[in-house]
């Protein structure tokens, strides 16, 4: 296999895992939000659903390419949880900001206009984006430390020299 092809390859592989995570991550908060909406009458799943593809989707790749951002590349060189805040802060900067943009640029949803304690919603969305962020982060920077793919292998076979039960 050509070194172009195997790289191509690994790289939809890491986006796929990427864009798995992003999808179960925000498909949680997505139920979350739901659920509280549906006490008010409002049946959000669907649209909630969507929306949480479609960013996770479009994010696997933001978070691919922001490993090549140069102020995001230095933060390589401190430790690995504040590397992982940092990058994880400015992601979920840019997309409370980014869905902040589409409400002005589409018609606000019914969902989001319902909304009482919007401030709340908002603390809490963005809360839920770093912790979403700050893991998915904090899993690179410790495989990339560890060495490519040792964490996986860490976290998915036996130790050797452990007695089974």
């Amino acid at each position: 296999m050509s070194p172009t092809r195997e790289h191509l390859i690994n790289e939809l592989k890491e986006l796929g895992c990427i864009v798995l995570y992003l999808a179960i991550s925000f498909v949680l908060i997505a139920t979350g939000k739901s659920l509280v909406l549906i006490q008010v009458g409002i049946n959000d799943f669907v649209h909630g659903y969507v929306k949480a593809i479609i960013e996770s989707l479009a994010l696997g790749k933001i978070v691919m390419m922001a490993q090549h951002i140069p102020f995001l590349v230095q933060r390589q060189n401190t430790s690995i949880l504040r590397a992982a805040s940092y990058k994880a802060i400015v992601m979920a900067i840019i997309v409370f900001f980014a869905g902040e943009l589409e409400e002005k640029l589409f018609a606000k949803h019914a969902a989001e206009a319902a909304m009482k304690e919007e401030l709340l919603f908002t603390l809490a969305h963005i809360f839920g984006l770093f912790v979403v962020f700050y893991t998915l982060f904090l899993a690179r920077e410790l495989d990339r430390t560890l060495g490519k793919g040792r964490l996986w292998k860490l976290l998915t076979e036996r130790p050797s020299g452990t007695a089974s039960p």
